[in-house]
């Protein structure tokens, strides 16, 4: 049960972002990271979660940091669970950096993220879509 709750958590903290309910959003993955501490790909995800939350509310430092703790629970994963999580690191580090006016940082890291994600799943791919527009905007398309 844990799990599932978690997992649904996780969709409505996304839910919420993209509704620009970001205080909502951010108040729940807090929430689910306290509640759900199994170091695995879903607490991976919530904190990615977190970490979108945060830079669409302008807190791009807060986020990047999160992103960093992201990044370490990603290099500790199995390698299997890996694709579970393509390129949403590195997306959400280039958000916090170009938040943080690091353009030339960030175009590298969403660029890589761009083609992992059009590799692995595909130009219609939520992820890879939002990968596009950051590279778009970066590159001031």
């Amino acid at each position: 049960m844990p799990y599932i709750a978690a997992a649904a958590r996780r969709e409505q903290i996304y839910a919420l972002t993209e509704l620009g309910r970001h205080t909502e959003a951010e108040a729940l993955a807090r929430y689910a990271l306290t509640s759900y501490r199994e170091p695995d790909p879903l607490r991976l995800s919530l904190r990615l979660g977190l970490a979108h939350s945060l830079s669409s509310q302008g807190r791009h430092a807060e986020a990047l940091a999160e992103v960093e703790r992201a990044a370490v629970l990603r290099r500790n994963l199995a390698r299997e669970h890996h694709h579970v999580t393509i390129g949403g690191v590195e997306l959400a580090a280039a958000t916090a950096l170009l938040g943080l006016g690091r353009g030339t940082e960030a175009r590298p890291r969403v660029a890589a993220a761009y083609d992992a994600c059009l590799s692995a799943f595909g130009p219609g791919h939520y992820r890879t879509r939002k990968a596009r527009a950051l590279l778009d905007r970066i590159n001031g398309a």
